[in-house]
């Protein structure tokens, strides 16, 4: 079982909680996702999350609220077992509505361009792909 992070980054938006979420700018494809990824080899789940978010969101000041769910999941388009670690997270400072980030380190993510926004969480779970929204009740 491949171990990975997935983070729900939340802000109190105008009207309900809000999660950021992002597009792939080239390959919309892809479509609506949150920052995560693969969890190094001897790496702790807690450092990997923040690596990972640091690549994907270029965010380093963020509260860790702390760990949602550990879950098997099925990744049928991948063939693999994933065990996916989902942490909440809360922005601390103003963020902008939008903003793009291109990835600058890692492996498979190095130069995509993603296009980070905020939805509601109602929202976000209904647009995330790969089952990434099942655990949004759970914050």
């Amino acid at each position: 079982m491949i171990p990975k992070v997935l983070a729900y980054i939340t802000r109190e938006g105008k009207q309900d909680k809000e999660l950021l979420v992002f597009r792939h700018q080239h390959h919309p494809e892809a479509g609506v996702q949150i920052p995560g990824g693969t969890v190094e080899d001897g790496e702790d789940l807690v450092a990997a999350l923040w690596r990972e978010i640091e690549e994907e969101t270029g965010l380093a000041h963020l509260k860790l609220i702390g760990q949602i769910v550990r879950a098997p999941f099925y990744a049928d388009w991948r063939d693999e077992w994933q065990e996916r670690n989902v942490f909440h997270l809360q922005a601390l400072s103003d963020l902008p509505d939008t903003w793009i980030h291109v990835v600058k380190a890692g492996v498979e993510d190095k130069g995509l361009c993603f296009v980070f926004l905020w939805l509601p969480l109602v929202e976000a779970e209904q647009e995330l792909q790969w089952g990434q929204g099942q655990w949004l009740n759970m914050i």
